[in-house]
């Protein structure tokens, strides 16, 4: 099934760009030795056992970012829509004007706002009912009332009242694409925690890396005839990197909606999928005994909103090599060696990907000499 995710179109970087981005002045070498003896393992075997041993690399902390929420309106509510749609790419945030504060605030009205519209259909459905029911809704209704007005206070937004709650409502349902995406982005939250909201503590959103081991079960056949013969045989080789993510924040809204209480909470939620894609071109030096990779590379596409410069870029490096199998094959032997490299993105100053990338690279040549190695 093809990823319809939206592509960030990366531009890539020149070696200085990476250097200074990477804080690398050159691209570090790892240095591995094959096993002096045969393995029995063949190298696809030994690559699946090797894979499976990359950890994933330690998730970043994103900053935490205090935002205000807005009145809501359609055209507020489009402008996130088109944004997410996008996957957040900077150029779409730039011409929807949109800094990244504002897009949590949009976020919050909007979820809040579908969480009262859920409340008041059950207020409704009470209130029809007649009879002494009807009148303990009314009272009921009041403090769930004042409850959303206090989460609007806290939210950076005084003076909600019902009539205004009721607008957003209207503006809400104004376009159904918008409401949708909002029912989608309310139905995505996982892993509530519950907070406390008061008017002297604005609400706080973050982006939640994914940090992962992307194991690829190719392998690349090369074949290097002479790394015994030679004392050294050299060259390179590009990799493709590429990975579609969900991009989600970590954002504090009403979120538990019934009539015996509304809870708040912090959850995590899906705003966009995207996908990142990035080539490096990896460098090697191979002999029978032995190898040694590097390489690195960047890519990035930036925008200026409001003035302020805002980036989605990503790195590839080369963090290590492992030679995990020689086996003896008609006319000389397959090794085994396994690159792996991190895939690290971000967006907005704050990552959004950060990956393990191990990968399976099949050597054919003869084997070493009795006491070569």
């Amino acid at each position: 099934m093809p990823d319809n995710r939206p592509l960030i179109p990366l531009e890539s970087l020149s070696e200085a760009e990476v250097r200074r981005i990477t804080g690398v002045q050159e691209a570090k070498r790892f240095r591995t030795d094959f096993p002096k003896r045969a393995t029995a393992a063949k190298p696809p075997a030994a690559l699946r056992e090797w894979q499976k041993s990359i950890e994933p690399p330690r998730a970043p902390k994103n900053p935490e970012v205090k935002f205000k929420a807005p009145s809501l309106t359609r055209s507020a509510l489009t402008r996130m829509r088109t944004a997410t749609d996008a996957g957040l790419s900077p150029d779409v945030l730039a011409k929807q004007s949109l800094k990244t504060d504002e897009l949590f605030g949009i976020v919050f009205s909007g979820l809040a706002t579908y969480g009262f519209m859920q409340l008041e259909a059950e207020y409704r459905r009470r209130k029809a009912a007649g009879g002494a029911a009807a009148g303990r809704a009314d009272a009921e209704w009041e403090k769930h009332v004042q409850t959303f007005s206090r989460a609007f206070a806290a939210a950076g937004l005084p003076n909600v009242g019902e009539a205004e709650l009721r607008q957003f409502v209207k503006e809400l349902n104004a376009n159904t694409a918008n409401r949708d995406a909002i029912i989608a982005i309310w139905n995505s939250g996982v892993d509530p925690a519950k907070v406390a909201l008061t008017a002297s503590q604005l609400p706080v959103a973050s982006f939640v890396p994914i940090s992962d081991v992307v194991r690829d079960a190719s392998a690349i056949l090369t074949p290097i005839k002479t790394i015994c013969s030679q004392p050294l045989s050299e060259g390179s080789f590009t990799q493709h990197f590429s990975h579609s993510v969900s991009l989600s924040v970590r954002i504090a809204y009403p979120c538990g909606i019934s009539w015996s209480g509304i809870e708040w909470c912090h959850k995590t939620v899906t705003l966009a999928g995207v996908s990142f894609s990035l080539t490096v071109n990896v460098g090697y030096r191979v002999t029978c005994c032995g190898a040694t990779v590097w390489g690195q590379a960047g890519a990035q596409v930036c925008a200026t909103i409001l003035g302020v410069s805002v980036c989605a870029q990503c790195t590839a490096t080369i963090t290590g090599v492992a030679g995990f199998s020689r086996t003896p094959v008609s006319g000389g032997c397959q090794y085994g060696l396994g690159i792996n490299a991190t895939l690290k993105c971000t967006l907005a100053g704050a990552t959004i990907l950060n990956l393990s990338y191990p990968f399976g690279w099949t050597i054919t040549g003869p084997c070493p000499p009795a006491g070569f190695c």
